[in-house]
C-alpha cells in the first residue's frame, strides 16, 4: 500500500474516531462527512465514488451511538 493511501486510511480512521468519541453531539455527524469531502478533495485518485455513500454511512452510524468518553 502507497504512504498516500496508508496516510489516507489514517485519516480516516482519526475522522471516525473522532465522531465516536466526541462528546459534542451537536451536529458531529455533519462534521465528520465535511471532513471527509475535504480528505477526498485533497486525495480524489484513492477512493471510488460507490465507496464515498459507504463512508458516509458508516460515519453517521458513528454519529449515532452514543460516545463512550469520559464526562465530567
Amino acid at each position: 500500500m502507497s504512504e498516500q493511501k496508508q496516510r489516507f486510511k489514517k485519516a480516516l480512521e482519526v475522522v471516525l474516531d473522532g465522531v465516536s468519541l466526541s462528546t459534542n453531539t451537536e451536529r458531529r455527524g455533519e462534521v465528520g462527512v465535511y471532513l471527509l469531502g475535504l480528505l477526498i478533495a485533497d486525495n480524489p485518485n484513492l477512493v471510488e465514488k460507490a465507496d464515498i455513500k459507504t463512508i458516509q454511512s458508516i460515519i453517521e452510524m458513528a454519529d449515532e451511538q452514543e460516545s463512550p468518553a469520559f464526562r465530567l
